[in-house]
């Protein structure tokens, strides 16, 4: 048996420093379309249907008395058969790919316009998915550890920039919330959910996770923590612009990171937090290369996964440099295709297995 064994809290730091990175994509500009001021309570509004889906995957993946535990991969297979719930897990390794393959092209195209910008893109994918893939042919513990450091430098680089970023805030571009914002609020909250669908792959991972009292609890409050981080992430760039400004920028948070600085000390740390959140942007791809290298392995029955990673990697680079020949084409998938995308294998397809697993009485 292996012994390339993590803890579910080692899972959650992994997590958390992942959606960093699409998060400060996201929002609040996304949010602030659909509910204006109100934006900043999207993340809370998203707060209970997250706490939903840890119940689910918590619920599928509880493994059987006596039996060692297994990912997602293995639940589909059981609850829907072999053939359904091996095209599930194609399905889903599909979608992991092109995730993957857009994030790499979206985080070399932000570095590019907030640093290098005559550098060449490709150069940046390929320095990006090579730090990757070695980052994930080690074992899966090492790249937990790898996360909990991220974590630790992201945690502390996210707090100082709130903390300071609120002294930018002014209220009246928060302010008021009526009873006339909840539908935008709801409406808000999309997004924010198709950005929390990418918590499923951890789901892929869990053959690796060692149950232990309290993962459950431990899940919850991580869901919890992580939407108050982010409303507290979307009140400060908001607060800071309103809501109007902050839908035409491509990055309200590095904006907001501009304007912090004290006169005679220190000034210009938007430089250090653009460095730093290339931790995120690693952690991201890392972890869903990881989590498509557990699928493989379990859905084609390989002894490793080392094959499966190179390979995963190899057509991300491919998918990154064909699949969008433009920015423009690349912001309508994210929009049309990723978020949607998202909420469908993120949170549908869960609920549909839970439904399945109860109708079949394998409860």
């Amino acid at each position: 048996m292996s012994d390339d064994h993590i803890s579910m809290r080692q899972v959650l730091t992994l997590l958390f420093s992942a959606l960093l990175s699409p998060a400060i994509r996201l929002l609040p500009g996304r949010t602030a379309e659909a509910a204006g001021t109100a934006a900043w309570l999207t993340s809370l509004a998203a707060l209970p249907v997250l706490l939903g889906l840890c119940w689910v995957l918590f619920f599928l993946l509880r493994p059987a008395e006596g039996k060692p535990p297994v990912g997602l991969a293995g639940v589909l297979v059981e609850v829907f058969g072999r053939p359904v719930g091996k095209t599930l897990c194609v399905l889903y390794l599909l979608w992991g790919i092109f995730l993957l393959c857009a994030n790499t092209r979206l985080v070399a195209l932000r570095f590019l316009s907030t640093s290098y910008r005559n550098a060449p893109l490709g150069l940046f994918m390929v320095v990006l998915l090579a730090v990757t893939l070695w980052l994930t042919l080690k074992p899966v513990r090492v790249l937990a550890r790898v996360g909990e450091i991220f974590y630790l430098a992201l945690a502390i680089g996210l707090g100082a920039a709130l903390f300071f970023g609120a002294f930018q805030i002014r209220p009246r571009n928060v302010l008021p919330v009526w009873v006339e914002d909840v539908p935008g609020v709801l409406s808000g909250a999309v997004p924010v959910l198709g950005l929390l669908g990418y918590a499923v792959f951890a789901a892929f991972m869990s053959e690796h996770v060692r149950p232990r009292a309290g993962d459950r609890r431990h899940a919850l409050r991580w869901a919890a923590v992580f939407c108050v981080v982010l409303t507290a992430l979307q009140l400060v760039c908001l607060g800071s612009f309103g809501p109007g400004l902050t839908i035409r920028m491509d990055s309200p948070f590095f904006m907001m990171v501009k304007g912090i600085g004290v006169e005679g000390t220190f000034q210009r740390v938007e430089s250090l937090f653009i460095s730093l959140w290339v931790l995120s942007d690693l952690a991201l791809l890392a972890f869903l290369t990881s989590a498509c290298a557990s699928l493989v392995k379990s859905t084609f029955a390989r002894p490793s996964r080392r094959w499966g990673t190179v390979v995963i990697v190899i057509v991300a680079l491919l998918g990154a440099l064909l699949l969008f020949p433009d920015v423009f084409l690349l912001d309508k998938i994210t929009r049309w295709i990723i978020l949607p995308g998202n909420l469908i294998f993120g949170f549908l397809l869960p609920a549909l297995t839970l439904l399945t697993k109860r109708l079949r009485r394998q409860v």
